[in-house]
């Protein structure tokens, strides 16, 4: 029965490294906002998560905010990703920071496997900005962190670590047209002493529009440097209540729908989303935020 259990965590772990098209610290993305509008948060990234996908974002942040985050990745109890954030804005032409921390790992009968640490540091101003339109920049320093378990034959299988560095520009128009383009692990990092692994590169652009308060869709095209594989992300969200949000969106490559909801009441924000996958099983996201 172990022994079966084991194959069925290796088989799920293979076939979700294909469809990803990733592997290490990739494809893993903390807010359940932007998750049930199909991952596409580069242009509208505004709030503690913006880090993760365009730190430009974090000009527009103009108080504290906290965050935390649980991801069930394909709905298995052995794959486990949290995530934790705050941000604190800085006088207005400085922008604003952020600290940020993300946990993957594998765990099999209480044993870890395999375990993802990221730890990032972010900034993001205005390079400038007028009653029309602005242009920002930012930029995060990462640091990943991978260790393995223990193997019968060889005991402990080691850990290893090394930097990261990313870069985003957004840009809005009359504050409802936004333009985001965002470079992830732009000096192109390896992981691993025997045999470096090359942490995945990726170009995103993305288009969100904002017709009035309320009402938000988004558009972001994503491309792994180095191979053919493009991703498509979409989705959009609707205030249906003053206190109610609905999002919906989907992603090509692999085909995904996904579905949301938000929360508000007051300065606290509770989301939840949910992936479909046409081969494994649907994951399930739920966050919070904090802000005063």
């Amino acid at each position: 029965m172990k022994g079966m259990k084991l194959f069925l965590v290796s088989l799920v772990l293979l076939a979700g490294w294909h469809s990803l098209q990733a592997g290490l610290f990739s494809d893993r993305f903390p807010s359940a906002r932007f998750s049930a509008m199909g991952g596409s948060g580069i242009a509208a990234a505004n709030d503690v998560w913006s880090a993760f996908y365009n730190p430009a974002g974090l000009s527009r942040v103009q108080r504290v905010q906290i965050g935390s985050s649980y991801l069930r990745l394909f709905n298995v109890p052995f794959l486990k990703s949290f995530f934790g954030a705050g941000v604190y804005p800085l006088p207005e032409k400085y922008g604003a920071v952020s600290v940020g921390f993300e946990y993957f790992g594998v765990d099999y009968e209480g044993r870890q496997l395999s375990g993802e640490y990221t730890l990032q540091i972010s900034h993001g101003f205005y390079l400038l900005k007028d009653i029309h339109s602005s242009l920002a920049l930012g930029y995060s320093l990462k640091g990943y962190y991978w260790t393995l378990g223990r193997s019968l034959q060889f005991g402990a299988l080691g850990s290893a670590a090394t930097l990261g560095v990313d870069v985003g520009l957004q840009a809005s128009v009359y504050g409802r047209t936004y333009v985001g383009v965002y470079l992830m692990n732009l000096n192109t990092p390896k992981i691993g002493a025997y045999t470096p692994f090359d942490l995945p590169q990726r170009v995103v652009v993305g288009v969100a529009y904002e017709p009035y308060d309320g009402v938000v869709t988004s558009l972001d095209v994503n491309r792994v440097v180095g191979t053919e594989h493009v991703q498509v992300w979409g989705g959009a969200e609707f205030n249906v209540f003053r206190n109610l949000y609905v999002r919906f969106g989907g992603t090509t490559n692999p085909n995904r729908f996904t579905f949301g909801l938000g929360v508000y009441v007051a300065q606290f924000r509770l989301d939840y989303a949910l992936l479909t996958h046409s081969e494994l099983g649907e994951t399930h996201q739920i966050g919070f935020q904090l802000g005063w």
